[in-house]
């Protein structure tokens, strides 16, 4: 089995419960991600743009600590607890990857962790060798 690696980007406080990545070969997988900032604080409470914003500097984070870039996600996957939130998770996902998107699931859930969660993000990410 290939060696596993978990990723940590800096400023982030490790997680005794998860991994905010965890690379294994060429590949990284990243953890969902929600819509908290390096302190801990919910970004966007009942924005789900602003929350989708949020989430995707928490994966670029991620990813630019295994050593890639946003071009390099191959695959995310979206949870949302509502439909009507959709639109705004599409417009920042169409932001983050005008060309090119990767492969991309999305999931409405009855909810999340957190109430004040409305989107969760995770992706698997192929790094540049």
């Amino acid at each position: 089995m290939p060696e596993r690696k978990p990723v940590i980007p800096e400023g982030s406080a490790p997680n005794p419960a998860l991994s905010a990545g965890m690379i294994v070969g060429d590949l990284l997988f990243v953890s969902g991600h929600v819509a908290t900032d390096s302190s801990g604080t919910v970004v966007g409470v009942g924005d789900a743009e602003a929350q989708t914003r949020q989430i995707m500097d928490n994966i670029r984070g991620v990813v630019t600590a295994a050593g890639g870039n946003m071009e390099d996600v191959a695959k995310i996957t979206c949870f949302i607890t509502d439909i009507a939130y959709y639109p705004g998770y599409s417009k920042v996902r169409a932001e983050t990857w005008p060309k090119d998107p990767p492969a991309s699931s999305t999931v409405v859930v009855a909810g999340l962790v957190r109430p004040e969660f409305l989107v969760e993000v995770e992706a698997i990410v192929r790094l540049p060798g």
